[in-house]
């Protein structure tokens, strides 16, 4: 199951890269970019049940937070407009560390 968690948030880590790059990304970009992260951390979720470890549950905690802040901070508050630049690089730089941590655990 780890194995899956990190190729879907994987996956979304190259979507949000790629938005990053766009001006303005569409809501359904950005919706799908949520959907496939929020798959991906329920996927690591179970994963670390059954294969618990501190990496394992350091990458969740980076990972949930990056979520929820993405979900709030572009999904509530710049519902309808781009956000700053600086807090899209944070939401990014915080999800990288959680994404690499999980490549430790899966493939180190």
């Amino acid at each position: 199951m780890l194995v899956l968690a990190f190729w879907v948030l994987l996956a979304a880590a190259g979507g949000g890269a790629a938005m990053a790059g766009l001006d303005g990304a569409t809501r359904p970009l950005r919706i799908g970019h949520g959907l496939i992260a929020g798959l991906g951390l329920f996927c690591l979720l179970i994963g670390a049940l059954i294969e618990p470890g501190t990496l394992v549950w350091t990458a969740f905690g980076l990972l949930a937070l990056g979520f929820a802040a993405g979900a709030t901070l572009f999904g509530v508050i710049w519902r309808n407009s781009a956000p700053p630049r600086m807090l899209i690089w944070a939401h990014g730089a915080v999800n990288t560390l959680g994404v690499i941590l999980l490549g430790v655990v899966v493939f180190g």
